[in-house]
């Protein structure tokens, strides 16, 4: 399926819109965490962060996808 520019960039524009938020999240745990200097604490942010990180990873393959789809590139 090829996809016209608008809608491309429509759909990119989404994601990206998406992305903002687990980023917050990411910036916001992490700092919670450095902030307590609680070992328990840094455990639990670090791993919300990971999770927040793997958000972040699939957002960027949509819009790999994305972009394969719109210059008609079969995924190798």
């Amino acid at each position: 399926m090829v996809l016209d520019q608008e809608s491309l960039v429509e759909r990119i524009d989404g994601v990206l819109h998406g992305l903002c938020q687990p980023l917050t999240v990411l910036q916001c745990r992490l700092a919670l965490g450095e902030l307590s200097g609680e070992p328990g604490a840094m455990r639990e942010a670090i791993g919300e962060a990971l999770g927040e990180c793997a958000r972040l990873n699939a957002g960027v393959s949509a819009i790999r996808e994305m972009l394969r789809q719109a210059m008609g590139v079969e995924e190798s």
